[in-house]
């Protein structure tokens, strides 16, 4: 029968070779972490720059229909307030008639511009973080990262770990 020390001397032994054994497994699962800014990443990349000049220029084509709208309404507006007490009454409630007509519309307008620019968005970088998701799967795959994550989930990364250059770089490549 062994001694107490040799007892404890042997289960210190198979407790430094289990802690030997199970540390590099543990260092492997651990892998390899990206970060990326998709804001960044889709707006910085040549696609994402062409749709955002598209869509600046559209917000300037509706800003100027709406500019154009709002004039009418204040000129109305003008009107109706210098002539207001030289009109019958039948002539002054046509002109408040016509004024919250234009005076609606130009909110319906408005509303249905901001609603086509919401629209017009979703329709330009949908099919751009699509393409995205692909690189950037393809780039973890290929590079052996254990999980890419999107920086807005992340509360630490170490600058090292954000990748959003190098998934710019291999989607402009990949989508000239």
């Amino acid at each position: 029968m062994l001694q107490p020390k040799t007892n404890k001397l042997l289960i210190c032994l198979a407790l430094m070779l289990c802690a030997l054994w199970v540390a590099p497994a543990m260092a492997s699962a651990q892998g390899k972490i990206g970060v990326v800014n998709l804001d960044q990443a889709i707006n910085n990349c040549k696609q994402g720059k062409r749709a955002q000049a598209e869509l600046r220029r559209k917000a300037a084509k509706l800003e100027t229909e709406l500019k154009k709208l709002n004039e009418d309404v204040a000129k109305l507006r003008k009107d109706l307030e210098n002539t207001a007490m030289l009109l019958k009454p039948e002539a002054k409630l046509a002109k408040e008639r016509e004024f919250e007509r234009k005076a609606r519309r130009l909110q319906d307008r408005r509303r249905d511009a901001q609603q086509e620019m919401r629209e017009a968005q979703r329709d330009s970088f949908a099919p751009i973080l699509r393409r995205m998701n692909e690189v950037i799967k393809q780039i973890g795959a290929t590079r052996g990262y254990s999980l890419i994550t999107e920086s807005r989930s992340a509360l630490y990364y170490p600058q090292s770990a954000d990748i959003t250059e190098e998934i710019i770089a291999a989607y402009d490549k990949k989508q000239p």
